[in-house]
C-alpha cells in the first residue's frame, strides 16, 4: 500500500506531512528547513554531531545542507512529521526586509503556545482544506516567521550573523562542477582534480566550510534535482534515474525513500495532485489524539 501524506508547495517553499515507518539515512537538503513531530513513535534525529529527542515542546532545525538523520525508537506504529523546507530567495527577502540575516542558531526550536496554535492551523488545511491555498501561504509563512522568532529569542542573546560561510574558490568550483554533473557519472577524485585539489583537500575544506562531506553534498544536489524532476510529473521514473546516474530504476526509488521516507512514486502523486484529499484515517486520529494532548 502506498504511503499517504500531504504537501503543498508555496513562495515560501514546501510543507511535507509525513508518517515516517523507517528510519532516515545520514543525509542533507540544499534549503533549510524545520521538522515538528506531531505524534507516534518516539524519534530522534542527529544534526552534525549532537542528538536530538523529538518531543512535542521542541522542533527542530536543520541548516542548508547541514548533515542529519532520522531514528525510530521504536516499530510498534509509525511517527508523523511535519516538515517546512524554506526558500533561500524567500529568507532572503525577509532578511532584507527586516534588515536581520536569518540563522539556525541551534537546531532545537522551543514550541510556544503560540507557535503550536500556528502549527495546527496549517495541518488543519493542508489535510482538510487543500483548496485554499492562498490560507496555506499565509498559515505557512506565519509558523515560519512563528519558528524564526522564538529561535531568536531563544538563541540569541546577541546579533546575528549572516550564517552563510565564506567559500574558498576552488571549494566553490568543485561544487559548481557537482551541479553541472548531476548525474554522477564522474567520481569525487575527478571532481578533485578538475577543481585543481587533492582528494584529501577537497574533503577537508568541505568539513572545515560546510561541516559535511563531498558525498552528502553532492547526495543533496542530486535529490533537490531528483524532487524537481518529479514535480513536473510527465518523466517517466525510469527517466528521471537514469537522468541522475542511477543504474536501475529500483536503485533510485530506494535512494530517494531513504533520504525522505516516501517513494518516487507517492511523492510525485501528491507533488502533481495537491487539492486531492490526502489525508488518511490512520493520521487524522493520530493528529486528533496528539492535538488534544497538546492543546
Amino acid at each position: 500500500m502506498p504511503e499517504t501524506f500531504a504537501m503543498h508547495e508555496g513562495a515560501f517553499g514546501r510543507i511535507s506531512l509525513l508518517p515516517l515507518r523507517t528510519g532516515l539515512v545520514s543525509h542533507a537538503h540544499s534549503e533549510a528547513h524545520i521538522v515538528w513531530w506531531l505524534g507516534g513513535a518516539d524519534a530522534e534525529a542527529r544534526i552534525g554531531t549532537q542528538v536530538f529527542r523529538f518531543s512535542e515542546t521542541h522542533a527542530v532545525a536543520v541548516k542548508p545542507f547541514e548533515q542529519h538523520d532520522g531514528k525510530l525508537l521504536s516499530s510498534s506504529s509509525p511517527a508523523v512529521f511535519l516538515s517546512v523546507y524554506i526558500n533561500k530567495e524567500w529568507l532572503d527577502k525577509r532578511a532584507a526586509i527586516t534588515g536581520r540575516p536569518f540563522v539556525f542558531t541551534s537546531p532545537r526550536i522551543a514550541i510556544s503556545p503560540e507557535l503550536r496554535a500556528s502549527l495546527w492551523k496549517v495541518l488543519d488545511l493542508i489535510m482538510f482544506h487543500p483548496e485554499l491555498q492562498e490560507k496555506i501561504e499565509v498559515a505557512a509563512e506565519e509558523l515560519i516567521s512563528g519558528s524564526i522568532q522564538t529561535s531568536l529569542v531563544a538563541h540569541s542573546p546577541g546579533p546575528l550573523t549572516a550564517g552563510v560561510p565564506l567559500l574558498s574558490r576552488k571549494l566553490r568550483l568543485a561544487i559548481v562542477l557537482m551541479r553541472e554533473r548531476v548525474d554522477v557519472r564522474t567520481t569525487i577524485d575527478e571532481i578533485a582534480s578538475e577543481a585543481g585539489l587533492s582528494r584529501a583537500r577537497l574533503f577537508a575544506l568541505f568539513r572545515d566550510q560546510l561541516n559535511t562531506t563531498p558525498q552528502v553534498f553532492w547526495s543533496a544536489i542530486r535529490l533537490e534535482e531528483a524532487i524537481r524532476k518529479l514535480a513536473i510529473g510527465d518523466v517517466p521514473l525510469i527517466n528521471v534515474a537514469d537522468e541522475l546516474g542511477f543504474s536501475a530504476a529500483s536503485n533510485f526509488s530506494r535512494f530517494f525513500k531513504e533520504h525522505t521516507g516516501v517513494s518516487p512514486s507517492d511523492y510525485r502523486r501528491a507533488a502533481t495532485a495537491p487539492r486531492a484529499g490526502m489525508a488518511c484515517d490512520a493520521i487524522g486520529k493520530l493528529l486528533y489524539f496528539a492535538n488534544e494532548k497538546f492543546a
